[in-house]
């Protein structure tokens, strides 16, 4: 599968989650969306595809099939044969497609150095801000870090070159807090911190990694952009959502009191690390205040989502003989031509070995069907094992018959050899 191929089914997608983004966003857990995300990141990355009969790629599929195959002439029904060699080993368009090529694939190139270093300069930035920062010690801090041990161990420190707190790295997070935090405010503090600490225990770092690398690949796509910046923003909602439902829905209030403190009012562009600020503040509230406990029906609508809409977009088409064969430009595939109809259209010599009379306007039978002496002999060809099948002796001129023949003609199909024997156009063997 080609970037182009890769770069179209994964727009398709995400116009598609977009579009139910949009209907369902108040409907259904935030986690929904980001698993639609994952998957149209892999739709993105992933050289293949699984072949599915459901994919909207097979349904357009068999709806067009038919008219492609009315509709487009066979060329090789228009052009001469050798026209069509000719049109295949054209030099001077092969070396014009490759130099087309060779040149989009150096912009490509290009464009995914340049994305990559902008992402690579705000990662330095990060790190940068990380190493000028001061732990915080506090006993707030430490009874905080020992409620919320992980494997990786978590530390908490404090910047004033940032105006809201943000975590950041992945084996050894931190989360960095502004310089202007008030510490005396534990219930805040609590709703943030726990908001962070969401972020950091589902690695939502790699996550981002991960959107970046779809982003630099298909930096060409606009809507893959668009999908870089709804899936961070649904990133942030679904830590709301956590927190809330952690803390409880009668807390709503406060939680979104709390953000709206916290919001960045210098934005920086930090990619890879993750803010509690002020992007999509007010679609963050929003969702925080319409919070509800997820039923079993948002769970059955989620799950239907997810499972339809991989199926449908990122899936692709299953292979059939029909494509395999539609494109082909042979009369081969027409079932409407048999051999004798090709030996009358395209041959114009007598078949080497081949003794008789014969007019050179007259048809003659496929060589395969001939022994070395010139006689007549199915069993050399291709033909059913059914003894009694007619043969079409009207469309051929029979070169010699024998005796051995008889068992491989019907009574009228002798009668009318009889008459081309008197005719002196087929004569016996023996």
């Amino acid at each position: 599968m080609s970037l182009l191929q890769m770069s179209f089914a994964g727009a398709v997608m995400i116009l598609a989650i977009t579009i139910i983004r949009a209907l369902a966003i108040s409907l259904l857990p935030k986690k929904t969306f980001l698993a639609l995300w994952g998957i149209a990141v892999a739709r993105l990355l992933l050289p293949f595809s699984l072949p599915s009969t459901f994919s909207v790629y097979s349904l357009i599929g068999s709806q067009t099939s038919g008219i492609a195959a009315t509709k487009v002439p066979q060329i090789d029904k228009v052009l001469p044969i050798d026209t069509i060699g000719q049109m295949a080993t054209m030099p001077g368009d092969i070396g014009s497609t490759t130099s087309t090529v060779s040149i989009w694939g150096a912009v490509w190139a290009a464009g995914t150095l340049v994305c990559a270093m902008v992402f690579v300069a705000a990662y330095w930035k990060c790190r940068q801000e990380f190493q000028t920062s001061l732990p915080v010690k506090n006993d707030f801090i430490k009874n905080w870090l020992n409620a919320h041990q992980l494997k990786r161990p978590i530390s908490i420190r404090q910047s004033s070159r940032f105006s809201a707190p943000l975590t950041y790295g992945v084996f050894r997070p931190v989360i960095l807090m502004p310089i202007s935090t008030d510490w005396e405010n534990t219930k805040a503090l609590q709703y943030v911190l726990a908001h962070e600490y969401v972020h950091i225990r589902r690695f939502d770092s790699i996550t981002k990694l991960v959107l970046i690398a779809a982003l630099c690949v298909h930096w060409f796509n606009p809507l893959v952009w668009v999908m870089y910046i709804l899936a961070n923003r649904d990133i942030e909602l679904s830590c709301d959502e956590a927190v809330v439902r952690l803390f409880g829905e009668t807390t709503k209030a406060a939680y979104a009191r709390a953000l709206i403190s916290m919001e960045e009012t210098k934005s920086g562009f930090a990619p890879l690390c993750n803010n509690f600020n002020k992007n999509a503040i007010e679609e963050r509230i929003t969702a925080i205040m319409k919070f509800k406990k997820a039923s079993i029906f948002s769970l059955a609508l989620a799950l239907a989502l997810v499972v339809g809409v991989t199926t449908a977009f990122a899936t692709s088409a299953i292979a059939t003989a029909t494509d395999n064969t539609s494109n082909i430009p042979s009369e081969l595939t027409n079932p409407a031509y048999d051999d004798a109809a090709l030996v009358r259209d395209n041959i114009n010599a007598v078949p080497p070995g081949v003794t008789g009379n014969q007019d050179k306007n007259e048809t003659v039978i496929p060589e395969k069907y001939m022994d070395m002496d010139g006689a007549l002999n199915y069993e050399l060809g291709e033909e059913p094992e059914d003894l009694n099948a007619p043969a079409n002796v009207a469309n051929t001129t029979l070169l010699s018959v024998s005796h051995d023949d008889e068992r491989k003609h019907t009574p009228e199909e002798w009668a009318k050899i009889l008459d081309l024997i008197d005719e002196g156009k087929v004569f016996w063997e023996d």
